[in-house]
């Protein structure tokens, strides 16, 4: 099975990941193609990024592995106070370490992706070839954001019955992609949800949203750290991700190769990757 455990003293952490090569693991990866490693947006998992993995501009040219992260889709792993993003960076390291993966173009969606590789990159530089990073989130949580992730935990985790469950993923269907008409992409996030993350499971929820809701911000000599291109992709009309805040990310990567860039998307909420 594609899972690598991570073990530690007081912790476990069984990592499942996916690839494009014909048996489905890094063994079958054709040497003379870079590796490209997707990270998934918050409350999906890597079944998420399978357009991408379909996608002949990538699939025809790169290596592609993508990995579910601790408390996301079939990763196992116990609950930990300690859990952030750099964690989450430290879970990457390690699994590249595991499959003795070769230095790879680091391709990111949304807020704790993006968090995740942000630091992967700034404490293993020698591991990253390139970053492209989707919906840079802020530094630390907007307040009405912050207040938004209360209420939906609330709803989420302790809905009475499927009605009420489902009432909250429509709320966070709304909060993640700023969609209110499209009713297939609800209902798969919907089912997804009621599968892999219903209330008898809101541990794992609850971990997840504490990473978001807690996390500080990187210092600037961190983000003077990251030395290799980084090509930021924004929507233009993100209420949870401001174009703003990518403009501030691009001015503190000093020393990112040939300098940072940054694609706005114009009139989009946010970069669908669904």
């Amino acid at each position: 099975m594609p899972y690598i455990d991570i073990p530690s003293r007081d912790d476990y952490v069984s990592i499942w990941y996916i690839t494009n090569s014909e048996h489905g693991n890094v063994g079958s990866f054709d040497p003379e193609r870079p590796t490209c490693i997707l990270l998934h947006p918050l409350f999906l998992d890597s079944s998420w990024l399978i357009r991408h993995f379909d996608d002949p501009r990538l699939s025809q040219d790169y290596n592609l592995i993508a990995f579910d992260q601790r408390t996301c889709g079939r990763s196992r792993c116990r609950p930990s106070q300690w859990h952030d993003s750099y964690v989450d960076a430290a879970d990457l390291a390690m699994v590249c370490q595991s499959l003795l993966l070769p230095p790879a173009h680091i391709l990111a969606f949304e807020g704790i992706s993006v968090n995740a590789a942000l630091r992967f990159a700034a404490l293993w530089p020698e591991q990253v070839l390139s970053l492209t990073l989707c919906d840079v989130p802020p530094p630390t949580e907007l307040q009405w954001v912050f207040h938004a992730y209360d209420e939906l935990l609330q709803l989420w985790c302790y809905a009475p019955d499927l009605d009420s469950f489902e009432h909250a993923g429509n709320e966070v269907v709304t909060f993640m992609t700023g969609e209110t008409d499209n009713l297939d992409l609800q209902d798969d996030l919907i089912a997804y949800w009621e599968k892999y993350t219903p209330p008898t499971k809101r541990l794992r929820i609850v971990e997840l949203v504490n990473i978001m809701m807690n996390r500080t911000l990187l210092r600037s000599e961190e983000l003077a750290s990251i030395v290799c291109p980084v090509l930021i992709i924004q929507g233009e009309a993100s209420p949870i991700a401001p174009l703003k805040y990518a403009e501030k990310l691009k001015q503190h990567l000093i020393n990112a190769e040939q300098g940072p860039r940054l694609y706005v998307v114009k009139g989009r909420r946010a970069c669908d990757c669904t």
